[in-house]
């Protein structure tokens, strides 16, 4: 499907599976619904699809890979970009700083739909996001992951630095690991 539509694709199977248990074709529950999308199909051109699947409360997990761009486009700027990022659309130089604009806060916006479960995790921190998933899955309603990883030609570093750039982000709380069940927030 395009990657905009992803989580409105993920309702229409979600609420197929809802009509096939009450016909007894399956099991409710039987299948377990996850959707990718990066972050421009989760901040930006696919955040309608995603906030009316939340509101509506659609049974699946959302998992937003979010490295901060439109990385398979040319490093184009998105909603996740930080404020003065270099990026092909909002270049650093003589004529400009970077991105204009501050991220827009995904979880906390997922948050606002009060869903049974919301988390920030981080690709290189195994067992904390292993453990999100796993409690992600095991809620009742919709769920949604936010998981930080790096893309190592548009952030311009080394592959073998991701998990050191990746634990300073969460190390100096730009990126905080933490999560949201039934409104209680835990760090």
């Amino acid at each position: 499907v395009a990657f905009e539509n992803a989580a409105a694709v993920a309702s229409g199977i979600e609420s197929a599976q809802r009509a096939l248990a009450r016909r007894n074709g399956m099991a409710d529950g039987e299948v377990e619904i996850v959707v990718f999308a990066g972050d421009g199909g989760t901040y930006d051109i696919g955040m309608q699809a995603l906030s009316g699947a939340l509101e509506r409360g659609h049974n699946f997990l959302f998992v937003c890979y979010d490295n901060e761009a439109y990385m398979n486009t040319g490093v184009q700027r998105s909603g996740a970009t930080p404020f003065g990022a270099n990026t092909t659309t909002s270049p650093a130089g003589k004529e400009s700083f970077g991105k204009a604009q501050k991220r827009k806060d995904m979880t906390a916006i997922a948050v606002g739909h009060h869903v049974p479960y919301v988390a920030q995790a981080v690709a290189s921190q195994w067992y904390d996001l292993s453990r999100k998933v796993s409690a992600a899955t095991s809620s009742e309603g919709p769920a949604f992951l936010n998981v930080l990883t790096d893309c190592p030609v548009g952030w311009g570093h080394e592959p073998r630095l991701m998990p050191k750039v990746l634990n300073a982000a969460v190390d100096s709380l730009f990126w905080p690991l933490y999560e949201v069940v039934d409104g209680r927030y835990a760090l």
